[in-house]
């Protein structure tokens, strides 16, 4: 434990209204976990939650380092996460009445992935989330929760792509 409380001490993680010691607390249960643990399934499993947490705290950070149009597309993500018509040509006909390729290539600048790969980041990690926080949900459910409704099973290959296991895999730890 002292080695992860050093780890985290000497790379500072800012979250708004976070200090080091309670991020260092907010995580000890899971660290603890990890280190009380024998199976490596379980391990991966804790580490991609705190990672997709930390990732979270990153993007609201850099959230303010975005100019109001990126800012506000990330913001249309979140709200229309289950639309399996969103795109970034969607976003910028029905939304926000600008040129897609422009769209595109500032997203790109400022954010530093497509919106493409950025749009199925956060749909896994929300996938994830939902399959975390409830055990009774079927795949096709939370496929249709994050926008993959008319394709459970692309949703189940692009979720082992990202996590490495599949949707029921991962809902079973």
């Amino acid at each position: 434990m002292n080695q992860i409380s050093c780890l985290l001490n000497h790379n500072p993680i800012k979250a708004s209204g976070l200090d080091n010691s309670e991020l260092i607390y907010y995580y000890s249960d899971d660290l603890l976990v990890i280190i009380q643990t024998d199976n490596i399934d379980s391990i991966k499993t804790e580490l991609i939650n705190i990672t997709n947490d930390l990732g979270k705290v990153n993007q609201k950070n850099n959230a303010k380092q975005y100019s109001i149009v990126i800012n506000q597309i990330l913001d249309e993500i979140d709200k229309h996460i289950s639309n399996p018509d969103l795109s970034l040509k969607w976003l910028a006909q029905e939304i926000i009445f600008m040129n897609k390729d422009y769209l595109g290539k500032q997203f790109k600048k400022e954010t530093g992935q497509t919106f493409t790969d950025y749009l199925m980041q956060y749909r896994m990690n929300r996938a994830m989330e939902l399959i975390a926080k409830t055990n009774d949900l079927k795949v096709c459910d939370v496929a249709e929760k994050i926008g993959f409704k008319n394709n459970p099973a692309y949703f189940s290959r692009a979720f082992k792509k990202f996590t490495g296991v599949t949707p029921l895999t991962y809902q079973k730890k």
